[in-house]
């Protein structure tokens, strides 16, 4: 029935149309902006936490163990003013033990470690106090929100409004940093194990 349909309908086009021909091209469009406006992210103390080596005895067995709780300054520099997003990107993804975190690897037999939290306070915005903010839907709409996730954007925003990502040159947000590891009751610890978590923030320019 659908075939019929389909044949029916040309028909008509061409009989409405004598002198036209069927459309036997399609077209590809590629559009973007170039931007003169460059931004540059930092992390203080070139975004590394060591903890160095941490015995299993010292780890709880049924609860996870906070090692370390630490911050970090991120900020943004621009050339100029600038609506921008930081998309945090997980280099171990899947093996966050708490899944809405950030992985710390897995261990010798293949047990999910950890995770990291990231919670982000006092924001700055060419030294005026700002918010930051989350999209879910890739900077379709924002919302006020105060911890890095994976999978989500980050910008700033005014004081004001939590909804539209700010224009800004200089941002300083401060990171806080808290690593659990996993109840140990769970883990294989008979070896060395490395804590390795990692996390890349990439730019982009709205």
């Amino acid at each position: 029935m659908k075939k019929t349909l389909t044949a029916f309908a040309t028909t008509v086009l061409l009989g409405a149309m004598p002198l036209a021909w069927a459309a036997s091209s399609t077209d590809l469009t590629v559009t973007g902006t170039i931007t003169p406006t460059a931004c540059t992210p930092l992390l203080s103390n070139g975004g590394v936490v060591d903890y160095g080596k941490i015995a299993a005895k010292d780890l709880n067995e049924t609860t996870n163990t906070i090692i370390g709780r630490d911050t970090l300054q991120l900020t943004v520099n621009c050339v100029a003013p600038v609506q921008f997003a930081l998309a945090p990107v997980d280099n171990n993804p899947g093996t966050a033990s708490n899944g809405d975190w950030w992985g710390l690897g897995l261990t010798n037999a293949a047990e999910r470690l950890g995770f990291i939290v990231t919670t982000m306070s006092n924001t700055l915005a060419d030294g005026q106090p700002a918010q930051t903010i989350i999209s879910t839907n890739n900077g379709s709409t924002w919302h006020a929100h105060h911890h890095m996730r994976p999978g989500r954007l980050l910008s700033v925003a005014s004081s004001a409004d939590p909804t539209t990502p700010l224009a800004a040159q200089d941002t300083g947000i401060d990171l806080l940093v808290t690593t659990h590891i996993a109840p140990t009751n769970g883990l294989t610890l008979i070896d060395d194990v490395v804590i390795n978590g990692s996390v890349t923030f990439e730019m982009k320019y709205l």
